[in-house]
C-alpha cells in the first residue's frame, strides 16, 4: 500500500479507481494527504505515521470530494487543511452519502471530516528537513489543491492531475483545468503522484503528460463548438460524440477497457458541451 517515491515521502495506494494518497515524513513531524475512500486505508495511514514515531495530527486535503476525505476517521482531532471553498464542496455530497447509507442528512454530515485550517491561494507546511506547499490548482473542483514536496521535487496532485483515466471536472470546468495543467507543465517536477493511476517519473515525461492532457481538453473543446456551430443539437450528444471519438483522441494514452475509459470519456465530451453551451461559440484552433 505504500511506495517510496523520495527519502520519506510515500504515495499510499487505495482500491478506488487506482487512487493515490501521500504521506511526507520529516523530521520534524509527518503529513497525510488525503485519507483515501475506505475506513481502513485511512486507518492504515495513521498506523503508519505512528510507526515513524509521529503523532497523527495533520491532514490536508487535495480536493474535498468522498474518494478522498471518506475514510479519514482515523484523523478525527488532526488539523485538517484545505482550500477555503472545501466546505461547500463537501456540503454539496451530504444529500448523496445520506441517501447512499439511508441516514439523515445531519447524520451523514457529522460522519465526514470537515476542515479546521483553511487557505486561499497558498499556504506551507514546515516538516524540519521537508517543507510541502500547499498552491490552489482548480479546474476538476473549484478547492483543487497540489502539493509540492519541494526538496525532492514530487508532486501530489489529487484529481487536477489523472494518470489512470481521462480528467474528469464534474463540478468543475475544463476551461480552468487546462489553464491549471500548463501552469503545473512549467513547475520543476520529477515525481508526479497523481489522485487516480500510477505514479510518474521524469521532468519530461511529466511535462509531456500535462501538457497532452490540456490538448486533449482544447480539441475536444474545439470539435464540440463545431459540431454546435454546424446546428448539431445540443440534444444529439450520441451525433458529437461520433466526431469526437475516444481512439482519436486518447488512443493509446490510456486503456479502452479500464475504468469505463470510453464513458468517462463521453462525460469530457457531455460536460464541454454543457460549457460551451453557455459562452460563446467563436472557433478558436486549440493552442498550447
Amino acid at each position: 500500500m505504500f511506495q517510496e517515491v523520495a527519502s520519506g515521502v510515500y504515495a499510499v495506494y487505495n482500491r478506488f479507481v487506482e487512487g493515490k494518497a501521500g504521506i511526507v515524513v520529516g523530521s520534524h513531524g509527518a503529513l497525510a494527504l488525503d485519507a483515501c475512500n475506505y475506513a481502513d486505508e485511512g486507518a492504515s495511514m495513521a498506523a503508519f505515521i505512528r510507526e515513524q514515531g509521529f503523532p497523527v495530527d495533520r491532514l490536508a486535503l487535495t480536493h474535498g470530494h468522498g474518494d478522498h476525505i471518506l475514510g479519514a476517521d482515523a484523523f478525527v482531532g488532526a488539523q485538517i487543511i484545505a482550500q477555503i471553498t472545501t466546505p461547500q464542496v463537501i456540503e454539496r455530497q451530504v444529500e448523496g452519502w445520506a441517501n447512499r447509507w439511508d441516514v439523515s442528512p445531519a447524520d451523514a454530515r457529522a460522519r465526514v471530516i470537515h476542515p479546521n485550517f483553511v487557505f486561499e491561494t497558498r499556504a506551507e507546511l514546515d516538516l524540519g528537513d521537508k517543507h510541502v506547499q500547499l498552491f490552489a490548482t482548480p479546474g476538476h473542483s473549484e478547492d483543487g489543491v497540489c502539493a509540492l514536496v519541494v526538496e525532492d521535487r514530487v508532486l501530489f496532485a489529487g484529481d487536477t492531475v489523472v494518470t489512470g483515466i481521462v480528467p474528469a471536472f464534474g463540478d468543475g470546468d475544463s476551461r480552468v483545468l487546462e489553464r491549471t495543467l500548463y501552469r503545473l507543465a512549467s513547475l520543476d517536477i520529477e515525481v508526479l503522484v497523481s489522485g487516480h493511476g500510477p505514479v510518474m517519473r521524469g521532468h519530461d515525461v511529466i511535462r509531456r503528460w500535462l501538457t497532452d492532457t490540456a490538448a486533449y481538453l482544447a480539441e475536444v473543446r474545439y470539435l464540440v463548438r463545431q459540431g454546435l456551430a454546424r446546428g448539431q443539437s445540443l440534444d444529439g450528444i450520441d451525433d458529437i460524440l461520433e466526431a469526437i471519438p475516444f481512439e482519436r483522441l486518447v488512443g493509446e494514452r490510456l486503456p479502452r477497457d479500464a475504468h469505463n475509459m470510453t464513458k468517462r470519456h463521453a462525460n469530457v465530451v457531455a460536460k464541454i458541451v454543457q460549457e460551451c453551451a453557455r459562452g460563446d461559440l467563436l472557433l478558436a484552433e486549440p493552442t498550447e
